[in-house]
């Protein structure tokens, strides 16, 4: 009869801590549903380092509007480096030469861009533009292989982008509930999203934009084997040990 319970009790509590197909896999309605979302330029923030980069018909009467090297810390924090670009001031401003103080608020890469082909046209012959954020940083943590900051040089870069560079959700991700927490005008906007339905595809945060924050957290079954026992191993062995115990008293 001990051996009975005991054997339930495990059976159940290793039932009750795995997790499901339905819990780990993405996209589960992916089959029977079509994704109708367009990619929108980057709008530019206070504190975005911005290459601009300037061509015309004259090389020489664009070296003018080479653009400065700003301090930059890399991924891990620790080290800065130089590169090249235009810090966006925190009234939105930057400053080119000849042209002065251009403002960019509300702005994306490409209207900016639009916007200086045309303040260039006195200066420039045929002048083109080309615009791109250079720290577009994305941090993500909790349940992912490689947690951190990321650093990315081209938009349009989607959630599964970033998670699959963190090497993806642990089999302990819960994938039904990821939080995005996103600067909105100045305030921090938290968003809950399921990655096992194809409905975050259509939203307005499948595309990340500077400064996101992916949070993954645990999912049920790794939350029902923490508690304090800890994990099933842990609890097992105490079964076994109040087993034996059982055994030695009623002898």
């Amino acid at each position: 009869m001990i051996f009975r319970i005991f054997f339930l009790c495990a059976t159940l509590l290793i039932l009750t801590s795995c997790a499901t197909k339905k819990d780990v896999h993405y996209f589960q309605d992916i089959d029977s549903t079509t994704i109708d979302n367009t990619f929108n330029f980057l709008t530019i923030q206070p504190g975005d380092i911005l290459d601009i980069q300037i061509k015309g018909l004259n090389p020489e009467s664009t070296l003018v509007f080479q653009s400065n090297s700003v301090i930059n810390q890399t991924q891990n924090n620790i080290n800065n480096r130089l590169i090249d670009g235009y810090l966006v001031g925190e009234n939105g401003d930057i400053r080119l030469p000849i042209l002065g103080v251009i403002n960019t608020t509300g702005k994306t890469t490409h209207a900016l861009a639009t916007k200086l082909v045309d303040n260039l046209n006195p200066y420039v012959k045929n002048p083109a533009v080309n615009i791109r954020v250079l720290n577009f940083r994305v941090s993500i943590l909790g349940e992912v292989k490689t947690p951190g900051t990321f650093t990315f040089l081209e938009e349009g870069v989607t959630i599964p982008q970033a998670l699959g560079l963190a090497g993806d959700l642990t089999i302990n991700g819960d994938r039904s509930n990821i939080t995005l927490i996103r600067n909105n005008n100045g305030k921090q906007i938290s968003y809950s999203l399921d990655l096992t339905s194809s409905d975050f595809m259509d939203s307005p945060y499948y595309y990340l934009k500077q400064n996101d924050i992916i949070y993954v957290r645990q999912n049920s079954a790794k939350v029902k084997s923490s508690g304090l026992v800890g994990n099933v191993g842990t609890l097992t062995s105490v079964l076994s040990l109040i087993l034996s115990l059982t055994l030695v008293i009623t002898r």
